[in-house]
């Protein structure tokens, strides 16, 4: 695949299983490293599904995708990226104790 777009993967999952922080964890753990063992130009989204709504991965192979609307998706993909301070730093020093918000005082 070309390395301009990436491939966008979304993956809907029970949404009782992905607010399971230890399973979704270790299930976006090894969409990650496969994704990186085959150095592909991709990007995950996980997403909860509900109301019985099945699980599903869904694809976007930017290569398939006319220019406009690509270029629709990839400013959504932006969003939701500073939205969330994704790539931002905002995980930088995300161990460090003295980050840590107590809530319980006043």
């Amino acid at each position: 695949m070309e390395k301009g777009y990436p491939m966008i993967l979304a993956f809907y999952i029970d949404r009782e299983t992905i607010t399971n922080g230890e399973v979704i964890k270790i299930f976006s753990d090894q969409v990650n490293k496969v994704l990186a063992e085959r150095e592909a130009n991709a990007i995950a989204f996980f997403l909860p599904t509900s109301n019985g709504e099945s699980e599903r991965i869904e694809c976007v192979n930017p290569i398939q995708v006319e220019p406009a609307k690509m270029d629709e998706i990839n400013k959504i993909i932006k969003d939701i990226g500073n939205n969330f301070d994704i790539g931002n730093g905002g995980d930088d020093d995300v161990e460090n104790t003295d980050n840590n918000v107590n809530l319980n005082n006043k």
